[in-house]
């Protein structure tokens, strides 16, 4: 089997079909940091299939807006927040600020389970053969506007996307192990959400950030969280260019994931390769169902057959 990308969607199929013994091509020559360990996982899915433990944590959010810290959202701070950060007007994790349970990722979940993959750096993948697709299964969390353009896809679309920032630091003291975060619907406020994730404070933003991450993340701590760090350390800036995408045509989207897999043998996983709004968790659900395709396909008696070939 191979895998294209070692992302966090390539490095989850690698560890979900150990019995395949894949091969992890990946285009850079180090693993990708798309890892913020943000407050995303709703399940521990991602931990159990790859025999990691996650953090599980009640989450408590909030909205600020016009100087006022809201518990209750409405459809105007929902419809300004979802302008602010896609251009569109889109169901957002806004919408709903109950207390949830999330599940937190170590924050070296990019290492660990890159330790269980076998990954073939400066790989980047120029053309596919469709006989491959005969001996090889092979799964793709390339981005779909870069694999339209590597097959030679005639109906590109536009791919409407967001890039954002983001900045982190650690409070040092006092002790800190809330798990929250806020909402900035305002287009004035640079960034759109912040939030405290055990001793680590994540601030996110739509454009460039102009301001220097120390003094911008202790005035929001004191302001609207009401915590005052007497020391914050760690402080990085990070820059995601698919940081938020945007739907396509639906009919087109289907219709390229299923000619990849029935022309060229390539299953689509991960959000930019189905260019779909989806969570990892999903895409664990999305692993189990490629590996029933494969399975159950004619070309994976072909495949096991060259592979005890091979070990004979």
């Amino acid at each position: 089997m191979i895998i294209y990308g070692a992302g966090l969607a390539g490095l989850l199929a690698g560890n979900m079909l150990r019995s395949f013994s894949p091969i992890i091509y990946e285009a850079q020559s180090v693993l990708p940091n798309n890892q913020g360990a943000l407050l995303r996982f709703r399940t521990d899915k991602v931990g159990t299939a790859c025999a990691i433990p996650f953090e599980k944590v009640k989450v408590n959010k909030a909205i600020k807006h016009n100087n006022k810290i809201h518990t209750k959202t409405n459809l105007f701070l929902s419809n300004l927040y979802s302008q602010k950060v896609t251009g569109s007007i889109l169901n957002r994790s806004i919408n709903n600020l109950d207390p949830v349970d999330r599940y937190i990722a170590p924050w070296d979940l990019i290492n660990t389970m890159s330790k269980n993959c076998r990954i073939k750096y400066d790989m980047k993948l120029k053309s596919f053969d469709c006989k491959d697709a005969e001996t090889t299964p092979t799964i793709s969390t390339i981005p779909m506007p870069a694999l339209m353009e590597v097959v030679g896809w005639p109906d590109r679309p536009e791919f409407p996307s967001q890039k954002i920032w983001t900045q982190k630091a650690r409070i040092e003291s006092p002790d800190c192990r809330v798990h929250q975060t806020i909402y900035y619907p305002d287009p004035l406020v640079p960034y759109y959400r912040i939030s405290v994730v055990g001793d680590i404070v994540i601030s996110e933003f739509i454009k460039e950030p102009q301001v220097a991450i120390g003094p911008h993340i202790m005035d929001v701590l004191m302001e609207d969280f009401g915590i005052k760090p007497s020391k914050l350390v760690d402080l990085k800036s990070s820059e995601q260019y698919l940081g938020k995408i945007k739907p396509i045509n639906e009919e087109l989207r289907k219709q390229f994931i299923f000619e990849m897999t029935t022309k060229y043998g390539i299953y689509s996983l991960g959000r930019f390769a189905t260019w779909r709004q989806i969570l990892l968790d999903d895409v664990a659900d999305d692993v189990q169902h490629i590996e029933q395709f494969i399975r159950s396909s004619s070309n994976y008696s072909r495949w096991m057959h060259s592979q005890k070939g091979e070990t004979q």
